[in-house]
């Protein structure tokens, strides 16, 4: 009888087990794909917050598990679009953004966020309260050198370093470089002006790639994705460099954010 009863809570035992075993093996499978999810997870870094209008402002770089950046742009609060100086000012109200420190090999060496009132020229072109937010490639040390009109914004790149299209009119703006319009844009064809990008250069090499957005259009909320023109060749290589650019609103956090994305090595 006794080895009758034994019998019995073996077989009661045996199913048991098997249904605790396989309840851990669960419990860690699961386990183990959060931390293969979490490791696996973009990591997104800050740069330092500055105040901009009645808001602020902050870089951001984005890079993927194995280092490879994916995103480099700036969140720019909602209040910063209220407060901003209402004419010109001297300075002009240009906002340098710092980037975060990180690894990843990216061309850009800081961000510019800067408030035109009335916008500038061309005239009937760009002459509306707008954004140039520039991705710069050199650093601001260097861009204190630049003169107004320049001779050494004069030298252009070789037209292998720009986008096929492009056309750089007279003129160097201090602090900043030459300019690179796209003549295909809308702005340029009878449209009127909301977003657009241009390049810039600086004694034979390319400085920088901007978006330049009006007021009006960051103060639509939408969110768009554009193809950013791409050049034949880069003189710098071994850098990932975007191929795409966006222009958004979230309205949850309530900011906008600019960002260059999709990166490829070049």
């Amino acid at each position: 009888m006794i080895k009758n009863r034994f019998n019995r809570l073996r077989h009661l035992v045996r199913p048991w087990l098997a249904v605790c075993v396989l309840g851990s093996l669960t419990l860690t499978a699961c386990d183990n794909d959060d931390s293969i999810q979490n490791i696996l997870r973009p990591v997104t870094t800050y740069g330092n917050t500055v105040s901009i209008g009645n808001g602020a402002a902050r870089s951001f770089v984005t890079v993927d598990a194995f280092g490879k950046p994916t995103e480099i742009g700036m969140r720019l609060s909602e209040a910063a679009l209220t407060g901003l100086p209402p004419e010109d000012t001297n300075p002009p109200a240009w906002y340098v953004l710092n980037l975060p420190a990180t690894t990843a090999r990216l061309p850009f060496n800081h961000l510019s966020f800067d408030w035109n009132s009335h916008g500038h020229e061309p005239a009937l072109i760009y002459d509306t309260p707008h954004f140039d937010i520039h991705f710069y490639m050199i650093s601001l040390a260097e861009r204190q050198q630049i003169m107004l009109n320049d001779p050494k914004g004069e030298i252009n790149p070789d037209s292998r370093y720009l986008p096929a299209n492009y056309i750089g009119p007279p003129g160097v703006v201090p602090m900043m470089g030459k300019h690179w319009v796209d003549p295909t844009s809308r702005e340029f064809n009878g449209q009127a002006f909301t977003q657009t990008l241009i390049y810039g250069s600086y004694n034979g090499n390319v400085i920088f790639q901007e978006p330049m957005i009006t007021l009006a259009y960051l103060q639509g909320k939408t969110t768009q994705t554009f193809a950013l023109p791409q050049p034949q060749a880069f003189a710098r290589t071994g850098l990932y460099y975007p191929t795409k650019y966006t222009i958004g609103y979230n309205a949850m956090s309530r900011e906008y954010t600019v960002m260059l994305h999709d990166m490829v090595l070049r």
